[in-house]
């Protein structure tokens, strides 16, 4: 009876692999998509963003990022904007401080993250920390995102190329299998 569960599990391992032999799941990829990343930052990080990450993602390297400011219609609600590009970009890179912890909005965007990363897997974020967070403005939703997260903390001087170098690695990088939740 301990061992039905194991073969139960085994023989739905061998069908999603037997599925994927046949094509069925196709992994989404940067071409199907209209944005390589989808850019979720707080506005008082806006002046680093705009003028730092932007300029070398970019500008420098050529990888199309969606920024609300930029890309979002006029006269649409916020919801129906961020969800809407987000299904247009191919991942999203969140932009972190403490302003970005204390932000209700930015909150609510931690929120829609971990259901779009349920979907696609880990992969489909980029934690880029610009400030350490202080743990009276850390939450349960954002202390969950870091710690399943691949993230870089941002550092003027020696680490500045290494940090640019994984940035740029990690947005090219395509997605590895879908959660097995979704097959």
């Amino acid at each position: 009876m301990k061992c039905h569960t194991n073969i139960k599990n085994c023989i739905y391992l061998q069908r999603i692999k037997h599925k994927r032999r046949e094509g069925y799941f196709q992994l989404p990829e940067a071409d199907d998509f209209e944005y390589h990343a989808f850019v979720v930052y707080c506005d008082a990080d806006r002046k680093w963003v705009h003028q730092t990450f932007f300029s070398k993602i970019e500008q420098t390297e050529g990888i199309k990022l969606c920024i609300h400011h930029r890309n979002f219609e006029v006269g649409e609600s916020i919801t129906a904007n961020i969800n809407k590009y987000l299904e247009k970009s191919w991942k999203v890179v969140v932009i972190l401080s403490n302003e970005f912890a204390k932000s209700q909005w930015c909150q609510w965007e931690v929120d829609v993250l971990q259901e779009r990363r349920r979907r696609y897997g880990r992969d489909v974020c980029f934690l880029k920390m610009l400030k350490t967070i202080d743990s009276k403005h850390m939450t349960n939703q954002l202390r969950a995102l870091l710690d399943s997260g691949l993230g870089l903390r941002y550092q003027t001087g020696v680490g500045e190329d290494l940090f640019w170098a994984a940035a740029i690695e990690t947005l090219r990088k395509p997605l590895n299998h879908l959660p097995t939740a979704l097959l």
